[in-house]
């Protein structure tokens, strides 16, 4: 388990450092999203005829959706070791019927290929530019790691692949999750994690993660009408500890092409 642990910080030692050499001059923050206060709630189990018969209307929104390909601007404000922020542009290319996604990130001002992330739901792939291995790891969060100083900032992955695919339906397992249907509430309770998803009539508005094995608490929230994929996010990640920011991490849908299903061919190194 170190070994792996130490190679996740290698990876994306490499791609931190490499990003920073090659990031754009951005000064404009990423705004301050909040985590709600769900207060006194009573819940219902997912196995009650009324969490049961929510949870269903959910899978059925869920199955309306397609495949999709696209291309994103994302911006990534960091608060250590110094508060700055850069920006990187995107390509998606995701199918619904496998799960499969792949993410391309080029640096905006010279157009050099930073990095592709694939995840098909279970595990996630990387290969960066700086980096000859390809590295993988079970679908879990990406750590970045400064290598001057070696702090680490934790980026939720599964929150951004869920909400991007809309596959949130399949953590929704009967043993973990609550449900408030009146308020659109959904929570997932796993062991050393808790999911909480605010849903709209179109889909999930916002989803909150609190890890206590990580010791972080990440918020994504989409911003604007309620659409999928969603026009732009907003995950903001914080420590458990004293609820100082780690990172935020904003991304724009600049172009949006739906399809029933993708070739193949675009997925792979």
């Amino acid at each position: 388990m170190r070994t792996n642990h130490l190679n996740r910080i290698f990876v994306f030692g490499s791609l931190y450092f490499f990003i920073l050499l090659f990031q754009s001059c951005v000064t404009t923050d990423i705004e301050e999203i909040n985590f709600r206060q769900k207060g006194k709630i009573k819940f219902w189990s997912a196995k009650s005829k009324e969490g049961s018969k929510y949870l269903e209307a959910l899978r059925k929104l869920e199955e309306s959706n397609t495949s999709y390909t696209g291309e994103f601007d994302i911006r990534i404000q960091n608060f250590f070791p110094k508060k700055d922020v850069f920006s990187l542009a995107g390509k998606i290319f995701y199918d619904k019927p496998s799960g499969k996604m792949q993410i391309e990130l080029t640096d905006q001002l010279f157009g050099i290929s930073v990095s592709k992330v694939f995840s098909d739901g279970q595990t996630i792939r990387i290969k960066t530019v700086s980096v000859d291995k390809i590295h993988e790891q079970a679908m879990d969060d990406i750590i970045l790691s400064d290598p001057n100083t070696r702090k680490q900032t934790v980026v939720p992955f599964p929150v951004i692949y869920y909400l991007l695919s809309n596959r949130n339906a399949e953590l929704f397992k009967p043993q973990w999750t609550l449900v408030q249907p009146n308020d659109g509430i959904v929570l997932v309770r796993k062991p050393g994690e808790e999911w909480t998803y605010y849903t709209a009539e179109n889909g999930i508005r916002s989803v909150e993660w609190d890890s206590s094995g990580k010791n972080v608490k990440a918020v994504t929230s989409v911003q604007g009408q309620v659409e999928f994929p969603p026009k732009t996010t907003i995950t903001r990640i914080v420590s458990r500890a004293d609820g100082a920011d780690q990172n935020r991490i904003e991304i724009k849908m600049k172009k949006v092409s739906r399809i029933d299903k993708l070739n193949e061919m675009l997925f792979g190194f």
